[in-house]
C-alpha cells in the first residue's frame, strides 16, 4: 500500500502528545510507566517475549528490564528507535544507513530486535516512526533462553499498538522541524461490534531533511490490528505492519584529516551521486489465538510471517587523498537483500499450585524458516574529488557499469522447544527457570563461487533466577543465563566461516528493584561473558578460528523522583569495563582492548516541569563517554554531552501545541565511523515546532 505524500499535510508524528503528568516525562521508565498509560496497574505484565513467557510483572523477573512507553516516547520527541533506546541506561549508539540500529549495550556492539516477541530479520521494521509501538521493552544481557540466537548484549521488544474495546481517541499529530522537515500521523481506535470485535490503525508519514546537503528521508508506514472474542474463552488478535522508506543520499561519513574531522565539513555529502539512494519494504503479518481452556490452563498460539526487500546504490568510502585539497571517494555498492520468515509458535500455560507452593509453568514448540537472497556489485570504482565541492555524477558511471548480480542465497529452518517454570518457594521467595533447545538447518548457496554448504546446529540455553521480595516494594534477585551468538551474522559469512562453532556466551547479573514514595529505582551489576570469538589466521587469509574471549563487568543504576506535584526528575548512569581477554586478528594481539563503539560511561538526566496544568517545560541532558573507533584502540572518539529543551502548551481542551530545541549547544561532535578513515558527523542545533489533536 502506498501512502500518500499528502498525507503528511493532514496531522502528524507527535513530537509532543497533549498535555502529559509530571510522572510520565522520565528517562527511564519502569513497567508501572506502561501500566499507567495505558489503565493498567503496577501488576500489568510485561509485553509479549520481552524477558518471560509467563506473564510475570517487572518486579517478578530476575533480570535487568527497562520499558519505555509511548506516552514517553512522544513527550520526549523521540523520532527514530535509536533515539528512543539510547537513552535508557548503558545504551548508546547512533544510526548509519546500513546499520540502522548500530547500538552497544554491556559491552557489545548490536542488540537482537524483536516485534511482539518474534525476531524480526533485516531492518526496514526498526527504522520506521516508534509512534507504532506501545512499549519498547528491553532485556539486558542474552536473550537466547527466549529467542534462539540472541546477541550478548541485550534485546529490544517491540509492542505493535493495541486494539482494546475501550475509548480510543482520534489522534491527528503534526511537527514541523529544521531542513525543512515534516512528520505526521493520523491514528484511532475502538469498538467495532461490542464484545465481538474492536480495531486500531495507526498512519504515519514523513519527509524529512538533515544538515548534510542533499540527504532526504521518506518513510511512509501503516499499522493495524483486529481484536476478536468470537467466544467467552477465546480471543484472536491479527497485527498487520507495512513500512516504505525512500532515503535520497544518505550520509555515509566525512574523511578525517590529520586523525579528526573538520567542522567546515559538517554539511558537505560524499554520497552526492545523481541516483544515490536506499530503498526498502517491508511487510509484517502476525496472528495470535488464546485459548482458556480452563481456569488453570491456557494454549496460546502465534502464526508469524514478514517479507522485506531492501536496495541501495551509493559511493560509501572516503579517505583524505594524497593530493591537498581532495578525498578519495570509493566503493561504489549496488547491494539487495530479499528476506522471508514463516514461523508459529505454540505455548501451553499451566497455572497450579505444586502441593502447597504457588506455581506457573509453560511449555512449548517453535518452528519458522527463513530464506534470505544478498545481491552485491563488489563494491567497485573509485575517484579524487575535491574536499570542499566533491564532484556528482551517476552511479553507473563512477562504478564503471557494473551492477548487482546474486551472491548468495541462505536458508534457515529452525526447531525449538521451550520450557519456563515459576514457583513461589515462599510468599517472598520465587525462582524462574527457563530452558530452551534450538536447532538450526543452515544451508548456504554460494552463488558466484558455485559452492554449496550444508551445516545443522543444536544447542540448549538456560536461565535460573531467584527473587526475594523483602517488602512489598523491594525485591532483591540473582541470575545466571546462557546464550548463543553466530560469532558473526550468520547469513553473511564466508565459506570458510561455516565450520566454525557458533560464539558462546554466559551471564550472571544481581540486582535490585524497589519504589519508595513517589521514587523508584533499579540497580544491576553484571558480569557477562563471550568465547569463541571468530579470529582471521595469521598466515592464511581464508582461514578462520574460533578462539579468544572477551568480558564486560558493569554496573547500571536508574530513577525517578517526583518531589513535587509539578516536577519530576530521572535519570540513569552505566559504568562498562569491556576487554578482550583473549584474541587476535591476522597478526594483530588485541588481548587487553576495549572493544570499538564501547564507552566505558554513559549518563542521562531529564526534568519536567508544569508551572500550571496547561503548561509543561522539559530538559535533558545526555552523556556518552569516549570509545574507540577500532578494536586495536588507535583511533578515539571523545565524550559529548547534549542538551535539549521542550515546551507544551494545550492552548484549547485536547489541542496542544509544542516547541523543542535540540543539541542546544550545537555540540559537535562525532557518533562513529562506516569505514577506516572517516566518521559520522552528528547533526547539529535543530529545532521543531508541533500541534498535538485528541477528539
Amino acid at each position: 500500500m502506498k501512502l500518500k505524500p499528502s498525507l503528511i499535510a493532514l496531522a502528524v508524528a507527535a513530537a509532543l502528545p497533549s498535555p502529559v503528568n509530571a510522572a510520565d516525562e522520565t528517562i527511564v521508565i519502569t513497567h508501572s510507566d506502561a501500566s499507567a498509560s495505558s489503565g493498567g496497574s503496577d501488576a500489568a505484565l510485561l509485553s509479549s517475549g520481552s524477558a518471560s513467557r509467563l506473564g510475570l510483572t517487572d518486579k517478578q523477573t530476575p533480570r535487568h528490564t527497562e520499558t519505555l512507553s509511548a506516552a514517553t516516547i512522544a513527550a520526549k520527541g523521540k523520532r527514530t528507535l535509536t533515539d528512543v533506546v539510547e537513552t535508557a541506561p548503558g545504551l548508546s549508539g547512533t544510526s548509519s544507513p546500513t546499520l540502522s540500529n548500530s547500538v552497544s549495550l554491556r559491552g557489545f556492539s548490536g542488540v537482537s530486535w524483536l516485534l511482539n516477541g518474534v525476531a524480526v530479520p533485516g531492518s526496514t521494521i526498526q527504522i520506521a516512526d516508534p509512534i507504532h509501538y506501545e512499549n519498547v521493552d528491553i532485556l539486558y544481557g542474552t536473550g537466547s533462553v527466549l529467542n534462539g540466537l540472541s546477541s550478548a548484549g541485550g534485546s529490544v521488544n517491540l509492542t505493535s499498538r493495541k486494539a482494546t474495546f475501550g475509548r480510543q481517541p482520534v489522534e491527528a499529530d503534526y511537527s514541523w522541524s529544521s531542513y525543512n522537515s515534516h512528520r505526521a500521523h493520523l491514528g484511532t481506535g475502538g469498538t467495532l461490534v461490542e464484545g465481538v470485535a474492536a480495531g486500531r490503525v495507526d498512519v504515519s508519514a514523513s519527509n524529512t531533511g538533515t544538515q548534510v546537503e542533499k540527504e532526504r528521508n521518506r518513510p511512509e508506514r501503516v499499522s493495524a490490528q483486529l481484536l476478536l472474542t468470537p467466544t467467552d474463552n477465546t480471543q484472536v488478535t491479527v497485527d498487520i505492519d507495512r513500512s516504505l522508506t525512500d532515503m535520497r543520499n544518505p550520509y555515509f561519513g566525512t574523511p578525517t584529516l590529520n586523525g579528526g574531522v573538520d567542522r567546515d565539513l559538517r554539511h558537505v555529502n560524499y554520497n552526492n551521486l545523481q541516483d544515490a539512494h536506499i530503498r526498502s519494504q517491508a511487510t509484517s503479518f502476525q496472528s495470535t489465538q488464546s485459548w482458556y481452556a480452563t481456569p488453570e490452563i491456557t494454549v496460546d498460539n502465534q502464526f508469524y510471517y514478514y517479507k522485506g526487500f531492501r536496495e541501495w546504490r551509493n559511493v560509501e568510502r572516503y579517505y583524505q587523498a594524497e593530493k591537498a585539497g581532495y578525498a578519495t571517494r570509493d566503493s561504489y555498492g549496488d547491494l539487495a537483500h530479499d528476506d522471508t520468515l514463516t514461523g508459529n509458535r505454540t505455548m501451553v500455560t499451566w497455572d497450579r499450585p505444586i502441593a502447597s507452593l504457588a506455581n506457573r509453568v509453560t511449555a512449548g514448540v517453535d518452528f519458522s524458516e527463513r530464506k534470505f537472497q544478498y545481491y552485491s556489485n563488489g563494491f567497485p570504482g573509485g575517484e579524487d574529488v575535491l574536499l570542499t565541492h566533491p564532484a556528482s555524477n551517476d552511479f553507473r558511471t563512477g562504478a564503471g557499469g557494473r551492477m548487482r548480480a546474486p551472491v548468495r542465497h541462505v536458508s534457515q529452518d529452525q526447531y525449538a522447544l521451550l520450557l519456563e517454570d515459576n514457583l513461589n518457594i515462599t510468599d517472598s521467595v520465587a525462582l524462574l527457570s527457563q530452558l530452551r533447545y534450538t536447532r538450526l538447518d543452515m544451508h548456504w548457496n554460494y552463488q558466484q563461487d558455485n559452492q554449496i554448504v550444508d551445516k545443522s546446529y543444536g544447542f540448549t540455553s538456560v536461565g535460573v533466577g531467584p527473587s526475594w521480595a523483602i517488602t512489598d516494594n523491594w525485591t532483591l534477585y540473582a541470575n545466571y543465563s546462557t546464550g548463543k551468538e553466530p560469532g558473526g551474522d550468520i547469513f553473511f559469512i564466508s565459506p570458510e566461516q561455516t565450520s566454525l562453532p557458533l560464539t558462546d556466551v554466559q551471564q550472571y547479573e544481581a540486582g535490585v528493584k524497589g519504589t519508595f514514595g513517589h521514587s523508584e529505582m533499579k540497580l544491576a551489576v553484571y558480569d557477562l561473558q563471550k568465547k569463541n570469538l571468530y579470529q582471521q589466521s595469521a598466515t592464511q587469509a581464508d582461514v578462520w578460528n574460533a578462539v579468544g574471549k572477551q568480558t564486560s563487568r558493569g554496573i547500571e543504576f536508574s530513577g525517578a523522583v517526583t518531589p513535587l506535584d509539578s516536577v519530576t526528575l530521572a535519570g540513569n548512569v552505566a559504568y562498562t569495563h569491556a576487554r578482550f581477554d583473549d584474541y587476535k586478528q591476522g597478526t594483530q594481539d588485541l588481548s587487553g582492548k576495549q572493544p570499538r563503539y564501547v564507552p566505558a560511561w554513559t549518563a542521562n538526566l531529564s526534568g519536567r516541569y508544569m508551572p500550571v496544568d496547561k503548561l509543561g517545560l522539559g530538559a535533558q541532558l545526555h552523556y556518552v563517554g569516549s570509545s574507540y573507533n577500532d578494536d586495536a584502540n588507535t583511533q578515539k572518539m571523545r565524550d559529548y554531552t547534549t542538551v535539549d529543551l521542550s515546551a507544551d502548551y494545550e492552548v484549547i481542551k485536547d489541542v496542544t501545541l509544542g516547541a523543542r530545541v535540540r543539541n542546544l549547544t550545537d555540540r559537535f561532535y562525532t557518533w562513529q565511523r562506516t569505514y577506516v578513515g572517516q566518521e559520522m558527523i552528528a547533526p547539529g542545533r535543530t529545532y521543531e515546532a508541533s500541534v498535538n489533536i485528541r477528539f
